[in-house]
């Protein structure tokens, strides 16, 4: 079974047809922007650009502009909408509320619209999930929430001049305008996009519909998620499976600092399901055709490391910090008077909270899955930023940033930062050595030696 968010990011496509436009240079987002039918969000004008520049090998579009409401809101011919955020479902339920904010703006049931979240071929930019910062980019005035309600406002003028009625006497409700004083009179949303993208700016100056109006936003809702996850057939990132796929595992020195001096390939290569042994600069990793036969290589593998570094010693561990050089200071917010402040005043508390380090010690393993074929790569990720990650998988690979595809899954939640970046690293170099869909799940000693401790 695959969730409604999953399913929305294959929609009208077998996974066959995905591969072919994969092969082709087509983005998924590209094709559809060619069916004017099935969804509404680019001129055909556009779209044949696009298509024509991607077959003659130029450089695809990059984010979707944040400025455009066909960046956030499409609506099918059968009037069901489908929303596209930048914010991604880390487990705190983002993914419903936004779902409930774009059917409150456009006045549609909740159960009408398809998010897709996370997704560097077809969402917005919005830089990383963190910090409670979802809801005030998206519920604010702007983004998801400004291009709902821009979207509603031209739905309006466009029934207003399809029924002959003052937009004013028109009221909005189930994805269908009808006239206050005539209920005969009436269009769908469907009908009046027809196939036609909004080609709107986002209006920051359209009315936002007021909490006293609000019959889905700010209501109790059901996670639709939930009942996938707990009877088991939720598809998060360990899920993923793509044909062809084979499995690896990373060896990794026992210090910190360590360099590679040399490595035995000859001590697995009589292994069951042995594929490659991958040895790029001091990344050493394995890759077999079953997860614990990448485990079992990874473990029996003979590498040899520099003594390494080490860690400095925990009873001068905050005077250690404090004398690393280059150091600089940050200012979050400056009032460009605290010394003067401080000066004139009677009194001057001072204090020093010495913070220790802490695991973030994710339940479940980080875990990706790339797939790297020749210049163009499609990676899985619980990343928490895919435009962010799509960056420097272009470095890491050797690809242009427009030939990355990272696709958001959920992984295991964490507060900060776990590994699910060090695990899309290493999934993507596998990959890209032995040319074939490469999945990696840490191990827990892995995710627990190596995480980005804060």
């Amino acid at each position: 079974m695959k969730t409604k968010s999953h399913a929305a990011n294959e929609l009208f496509l077998t996974s066959d047809a995905m591969v072919a436009l994969r092969r082709s240079g087509f983005s998924r987002r590209s094709f559809l922007q060619g069916t004017g039918a099935l969804i509404v969000s680019f001129s055909m004008g556009g779209m044949l650009a696009t298509m024509e520049a991607q077959a003659q090998g130029g450089v695809p579009p990059d984010s979707p502009p944040a400025n455009e409401v066909d960046s956030w809101i499409a609506i099918a011919a059968d009037g069901s909408v489908t929303a596209y955020t930048g914010k991604e479902e880390m487990g705190q339920g983002m993914s419903t509320a936004q779902t409930q904010l774009v059917a409150e703006e456009l006045s549609v049931p909740f159960d009408r619209v398809t998010l897709i979240a996370c997704d560097t071929a077809m969402t917005p930019d919005q830089g990383v999930t963190s910090g409670s910062q979802s809801h005030p980019a998206n519920f604010n005035r702007s983004n998801l929430a400004q291009a709902g309600a821009t979207a509603r406002q031209a739905l309006l003028q466009l029934a207003s001049k399809h029924l002959n009625v003052p937009v004013d006497q028109l009221t909005a409700d189930d994805g269908v305008i009808r006239s206050k004083s005539d209920a005969s009179k009436k269009v769908t949303y469907g009908e009046l996009v027809a196939g036609r993208r909004f080609d709107l700016k986002v209006d920051p100056n359209a009315k936002r519909k007021s909490p006293s109006e609000w019959t889905v936003l700010g209501k109790p809702m059901p996670r639709p998620d939930m009942p996938a996850m707990v009877t088991g057939q939720f598809e998060f990132v360990h899920n993923v499976r793509v044909p062809g796929m084979l499995h690896g595992a990373v060896v990794r020195p026992a210090a910190v600092g360590a360099t590679l001096v040399e490595v035995d390939e000859s001590s697995v290569k009589g292994l069951p399901g042995f594929v490659k042994v991958v040895v790029k600069k001091n990344f050493v990793g394995v890759v077999a055709q079953k997860p614990w036969q990448a485990m079992q290589a990874a473990s029996k593998l003979k590498v040899t490391w520099t003594a390494g570094s080490g860690l400095p010693s925990h009873e001068h561990f905050y005077e250690y910090l404090r004398n690393q050089k280059p150091t600089r200071d940050t200012l979050l917010v400056d009032s460009k008077d605290v010394e003067r402040k401080l000066a004139e005043s009677a009194t001057v508390l001072k204090a020093t909270y010495n913070h220790p380090y802490q695991m973030h010690g994710s339940l479940g393993t980080s875990c990706a899955v790339a797939d790297v074929q020749g210049d163009k790569a499609t990676v899985w990720s619980p990343t928490q930023g895919v435009w962010h990650q799509r960056a420097t998988l272009a470095m890491l690979l050797g690809l242009k940033p427009a030939n990355v595809r990272v696709i958001f899954r959920r992984g295991s939640g964490c507060y900060g930062i776990n590994g699910a970046d060090t695990v899309t690293y290493d999934a993507a170099l596998l990959s890209q050595d032995v040319g074939k869909p490469v999945r990696v799940q840490l191990t827990r000693r892995d995710e627990m030696a190596w995480e980005n401790y804060g």
